[in-house]
Order: structure tokens, then C-alpha cells, then sequence
């Protein structure tokens, strides 16, 4: 029996998006650091980690161009 993908996995694959994935260990101290800033800037709701990771890996595109 297979799993069945999340809400937010089914919704972009319906709209053409493709999901990626990356696994990533950071220090504690930057974690708990980088939580803050989320919770400062978007509140405590789920799925509010994935936006600002998004959202830094944008920037830092932008960055580099």
C-alpha cells in the first residue's frame, strides 16, 4: 500500500509544479536563531518554515546573479 503524497504535494503537482527535497543539518544555535525570525515575521502556523526557507534560497538566487 502507498502513502499518500500531503495536501500541499498533491496541489502543486496538480497545478505543474514540481517539489524538490533537501536534507540539511545546521548548528542548533542557527536553527533556533532561524525559528525566531519566522515566528517574528510569519507567526506560529504550519508550513511557515518551508515559505522562509523558500523564501531565503530566492533571495540568495538573486544574490548570486
Amino acid at each position: 500500500m502507498s502513502k499518500r503524497p500531503s495536501k500541499t504535494i498533491w496541489h502543486a503537482r496538480h497545478r505543474g509544479m514540481m517539489m524538490g527535497k533537501i536534507n540539511l543539518i545546521i548548528p542548533d544555535k542557527l536553527e533556533k536563531e532561524f525559528r525566531e525570525a519566522i515566528f517574528k515575521r510569519f507567526g506560529m502556523k504550519r508550513g511557515n518554515i518551508s515559505k522562509a526557507i523558500e523564501e531565503a534560497i530566492r533571495d540568495w538566487i538573486k544574490k548570486q546573479k
